[in-house]
């Protein structure tokens, strides 16, 4: 460019016009502002988006985008709203719901959708070939649902599932479940004849949900998605409500490496991270806190315990062993970012659930003493184990500084397996570790049912092969009261037999931290509202 011509651009730039021959180059960010798109990172590669097998964060954000179920989350106010149901009333003994669909309801192929295709969805979820752990959380409130999918009868029949009409959906409960509507947001439905022209209804390697075969009922539909590379969703023009659907396109990139993705966002790749690097924290807060957002998640992260591996069948040992954790100084000194200390397994603020006292401390003493009546005094004998990690932070950094408190307080040497995180959701399920990291986080209603049921002999969630009859039966007891009072007093008296044998080692309670552009708009700040794209703009 000659000196003329660089003057004339200079000139040009300064007066805020961008001529073709001197115009910067745009980034997605800038484009995406430009053309409705939003850049947003997904933390890790989906392992399917078959939404009755997908157990991950970044599936279930990912799903949110496809699907949508009977009721959604309020942007505002998190309460219950109508989804692909219109409208729901529920008999006064709280036991039958009657869902009432949209009749301009379709899937992403335009074809109808009908109370026949919830219906076929609960079926195939509740299946025993299935093995959908997810079900805990959604179906399992439905009367004969826990009996189908344990195989004690056979006969989708006995469920408490009707269709009416093509429009109208009969569920009767158990049992009087006050927050039914918000455990179906995450339900979402299938298409029978999709899934079933790729393969059986069971079939958990779902052939059908990928580019090109997948249909769906949410704002958006699969695009495209190429492996390691990005995964795109585009409006769905069939969506009930698409009007109201203001973005045209979300890209999800995987950045498995939180610093890779934080300098995505600073150099304008993608408008949403999944995360923050935790020593960015501090930067952001200082010097761009409009970027840095920060929710509740109602969320617990823990050390899951093979009880199946000596010595960790002894509950003394998993006892010391969680007595030698400084929760204080992990979640605050080292990990910041809002996480709290872990009291409990149930987080805070579960409403009127208050949860026992005195159970996960840091009494390093006790712990040494515990581990010495367990045949291992200052650690000596004591086995080599692994912790399986994923591959990116915090995880690591969480693990390396347990790893250095068991070994300061106990002696005792530990290593770390690092794996990524689709080798490790595999792994969880061969009980393929000593411990393995864990998090829960209640993105639906908020009980300490979602937190403790899991836990039961069996359950597809229980994550450290534990089995306990009392435990069961104080859980059993809670989920069939019908008095709120003594059901809560019941769950609080499992989660303490629970806290006494220890097959999940609380660590602290997390909070969402991510970096959003202003150029986003439409989040309330309220937990899990990042995935409502819905609601959703950018310019």
């Amino acid at each position: 460019m000659n000196t003329i011509l660089r003057s004339l651009c200079t000139t040009v730039l300064a007066l805020g016009l961008l001529a073709s021959g001197c115009k910067p180059h745009a980034t997605p960010v800038t484009r995406g502002n430009r053309d409705g798109v939003l850049y947003r990172g997904s933390g890790t590669e989906p392992e399917s988006l078959d939404p009755h097998v997908i157990r991950g964060v970044t599936e279930w954000v990912i799903a949110a985008a496809l699907y949508e179920g009977l009721a959604v989350p309020s942007p505002e106010t998190g309460k219950p709203a109508p989804g692909v149901a219109s409208s729901w009333e529920t008999t006064p003994d709280g036991l039958v719901y009657m869902f009432h669909l949209r009749p301009e309801a379709k899937w992403s192929d335009g074809s109808p959708l009908t109370a026949a295709d919830f219906a076929y969805s609960m079926h195939r979820m509740l299946m025993p070939a299935m093995g959908s752990a997810h079900a805990e959380d959604t179906l399992l409130f439905i009367r004969n649902a826990r009996a189908f999918q344990n195989g004690t009868i056979t006969d989708f029949g006995e469920v408490g599932v009707k269709v009416v009409d093509a429009h109208t959906l009969e569920i009767a409960l158990e049992n009087p479940t006050p927050f039914f509507p918000e455990a179906l947001y995450q339900f979402y439905p299938v298409k029978q004849d999709v899934v079933e022209k790729y393969g059986a209804m069971t079939d958990r390697a779902a052939a059908w949900a990928k580019p090109d075969r997948i249909v769906t009922n949410g704002p958006f539909a699969l695009r495209s998605w190429r492996s390691g590379q990005d995964l795109i969703v585009a409006k769905n023009p069939f969506y009930w409500d698409a009007e109201h659907v203001r973005l045209n396109e979300v890209h999800f990139l995987p950045y498995e490496n939180p610093s890779t993705e934080e300098a995505a966002f600073r150099s304008g790749q993608i408008h949403l991270t999944f995360g923050i690097p935790l020593q960015k924290i501090a930067a952001y807060q200082k010097d761009k806190p409009d970027q840095l957002k920060t929710a509740p998640d109602f969320g617990v992260y823990f050390y899951a315990v093979n009880v199946a591996h000596p010595p960790l069948n002894d509950v003394r040992v998993r006892q010391a062993l969680a007595l030698a954790i400084d929760r204080e100084s992990l979640a605050h000194r080292i990990l910041g970012g809002g996480r709290e200390p872990a009291a409990a397994f149930t987080p805070k603020d579960l409403g009127s659930y208050l949860t026992p006292e005195g159970l996960v401390r840091f009494d390093p003493a006790r712990a040494r003493q515990l581990l010495a009546e367990a045949g291992f005094p200052d650690g000596r004998g004591f086995p080599p184990l692994e912790i399986l990690i994923d591959s990116r932070d915090p995880h690591r950094l969480v693990g390396e500084t347990i790893q250095q408190m068991w070994q300061e307080h106990l002696g005792i040497t530990i290593k770390l397996r690092s794996e990524e995180t689709r080798t490790l959701i595999a792994n969880k399920r061969l009980f393929d570790f000593d411990f393995v990291r864990g998090s829960w986080n209640a993105t639906s209603y908020r009980d300490p049912h979602f937190f403790l049921s899991s836990w039961q002999t069996g359950n597809l969630y229980n994550e450290a092969g534990w089995s306990d009859a009392q435990f069961d039966s104080l859980v059993q007891q809670a989920i069939h009261s019908a008095d709120p009072v003594r059901r809560l007093a019941l769950f609080r008296e499992a989660e303490t037999r629970f806290l006494n044998e220890m097959p999940a080692i609380p660590l602290f309670y997390s909070s969402e931290i991510f970096l959003m552009a202003p150029s986003v708009h439409g989040w309330s700040g309220r937990p899990f509202a990042d995935r409502l794209f819905k609601s959703l703009w950018v310019e």
